[in-house]
């Protein structure tokens, strides 16, 4: 089993999402697998044709290497702390090609939108943890994208502290 699979990662820089990335580096991936960083910005920020161009459909695939400069960060409003960047780095290092695609409006939408579009093998999202009755008030992206998405998910929680 040495082919390569597409393997989505959303990350919205929550505590969540950043372990989900993490325990997917650890154990999901594997030599040859493409990561696909999937990220959603509220607010959107683009000028002029870049606007049009890519909110609907969001940016073409970044290469880790570009998402690093400052002037990319700025541009696809990405935040690359260290934490992130050394994520990162270790799954490059085991032969993984780290790419971005960044998306501008609802989580919930454009997650379920970027299944289809990559096309993903599968999914994995980190939860906030919501109580039942605040999650019966404010809704749940990971159960949302999880019950209308053609492709595995899995939804990763991160351990009691």
């Amino acid at each position: 089993m040495n082919g390569e699979r597409y393997v989505g990662v959303a990350l919205d820089y929550s505590p969540g999402s950043r372990y989900a990335l993490k325990w997917t580096i650890d154990n999901v991936l594997r030599e040859n697998d493409h990561l696909i960083i999937l990220v959603v910005n509220k607010d959107s920020i683009l000028e002029g044709g870049q606007a049009a161009l890519w909110e609907s459909s969001g940016t073409p695939l970044i290469p880790l290497a570009v998402a690093e400069e400052p002037q990319s960060q700025q541009n696809y409003q990405l935040k690359l702390d260290e934490d992130v960047k050394k994520a990162l780095h270790e799954a490059a290092s085991k032969k993984i090609v780290v790419v971005f695609k960044v998306y501008w409006g609802d989580a919930k939408e454009k997650l379920c939108s970027a299944v289809v579009d990559a096309p993903l093998d599968f999914l994995i999202m980190g939860c906030r943890g919501l109580g039942a009755l605040k999650r019966t008030f404010l809704g749940s992206v990971s159960n949302y994208v999880a019950n209308n998405v053609p492709c595995p998910v899995t939804i990763v929680k991160m351990p009691p502290s």
